[in-house]
């Protein structure tokens, strides 16, 4: 197992609901990362060890070309890369996973089907065993996380301030359904839901 490269050079400070510190990478580098996932190992560098295992995969075996490994790399990529920070912050892979193409592939098996991407069943969870499936693109969509924009904190229902009343409507087919308006937010959260049960069949 890859031992951690990081040491911490700055005090741990809480932001907003994470502890953050400064730490130093092996490869020089300095960045602000989350502290409880330096110390559970979650993280063990800036991103470059996710490289290197990357870089030395793609010469130790032939699963390069492979669809599962290209998913595996963006998984890795995800976790790591800054790009991403926004969306996935908060998310790891689990170090079995992150050190291992193999143990990844057993465990998650072969796509199912050509257009299957790798879905956490719990969008606030971590790549890990138990928390992916292969799944097409339409169901996933279907398990984001609500929008930044969603203040009531159920999916698909928001308030109208034209009507004055509460406002379901769901996504089929990539154009918005509208389901109704509600005097009551538990009316228009069933709402929501009786119209997932009737065009979300699958």
């Amino acid at each position: 197992m890859n031992k951690s490269r990081l040491t911490l050079i700055s005090d741990v400070k809480k932001e907003g609901r994470r502890y953050l510190g400064t730490y130093r990478c092996e490869c020089g580098v300095e960045k602000k990362l989350d502290a409880h996932k330096v110390l559970s190992c979650h993280t063990r560098s800036c991103g470059c060890l996710a490289k290197d295992l990357l870089r030395s995969r793609q010469t130790t075996h032939g699963h390069y070309y492979e669809p599962e490994h290209q998913t595996w790399r963006n998984m890795l990529k995800r976790c790591s890369d800054l790009r991403f920070q926004q969306w996935y912050g908060d998310i790891s892979v689990c170090r079995q996973w992150a050190a291992s193409y193999e143990t990844f592939l057993k465990d998650v098996g072969r796509k199912p089907l050509p257009d299957a991407t790798l879905d956490r069943i719990d969008p606030k969870g971590h790549y890990e065993p138990n928390n992916v499936r292969w799944a097409t693109r339409v169901v996933q969509s279907r398990n984001t996380k609500n929008h930044a924009s969603n203040k009531t904190g159920a999916r698909g229902v928001s308030w109208s301030k034209t009507k004055n009343k509460w406002r379901a409507a769901i996504y089929v087919d990539s154009k918005q359904k509208h389901l109704g308006y509600f005097d009551s937010f538990a009316d228009a959260v069933n709402a929501r839901q009786t119209g997932e049960k009737k065009y979300w069949k699958n």
